[in-house]
């Protein structure tokens, strides 16, 4: 797991459909110049599990204004028009506080979204739960505090398959340390494919 105090300060989640995911994938690498330039460290992306051209990238941000600036720059908007993205993308910014993500391979995973009644309080609750996404087979992981709202959790968890991750979101195990760390709301919960990653130099 990497130590919080290695984290970036921020990261970005920006989700939207495409009209094709191989050309909009070749157009999004050509734009890394533009990226690296706003501060912006690597991605990591994910196709929806039942709509393969249903984007989502999360990005690591070294700096939150100049990478907010960038994404409402009119130069970004030119460019997604150019790659094919056909509907308004939605974004989440948040500060990462735990990574463990398998980086190199195309994995099903999923993200969970839900508020917690005090973030600290859930993140012990979320680390003593190690063990047990271990066990139950999660490979790689990462946990996310919303800027927007602090009191929104954004989980990313991978798996060698939809059924394990499946499996682990309906075990009781999971659903009462969830309780026990204060979980105030339903999950909401999307599957995807989580690759095509790169960390910037």
């Amino acid at each position: 797991m990497t130590d919080a105090n290695q984290l970036p300060p921020a990261a970005l989640m920006v989700t939207h459909p495409v009209a094709d995911f191989d050309t909009w994938k070749v157009g999004f690498d050509a734009h890394e110049s533009s990226r690296r330039a706003a501060g912006i460290l690597g991605h990591h992306i994910n196709r929806a599990k039942d709509d393969a051209n249903m984007v989502s990238v999360y990005m690591a941000i070294s700096d939150l204004d100049q990478a907010k600036s960038f994404a409402s720059s009119a130069e970004l908007k030119s460019a997604m028009e150019d790659v094919g993205v056909t509907g308004p993308p939605e974004s989440s910014w948040m500060t990462p506080v735990r990574e463990a993500v398998v980086w190199d391979q195309e994995l099903p995973a999923m993200i969970v979204r839900h508020t917690c009644a005090d973030f600290d309080a859930w993140l012990e609750g979320y680390d003593a739960a190690d063990e047990l996404r271990i066990s139950k087979g999660i490979v790689g992981h990462a946990a996310n505090r919303s800027l927007d709202d602090p009191s929104l959790a954004v989980i990313y968890h991978q798996a060698e398959s939809f059924e394990t991750l499946q499996a682990f979101l309906d075990d009781p195990n999971l659903q009462a340390a969830m309780r026990d760390a204060g979980v105030t709301s339903a999950p909401e919960v999307s599957f995807s494919t989580g690759g095509w990653s790169k960390q910037y130099d």
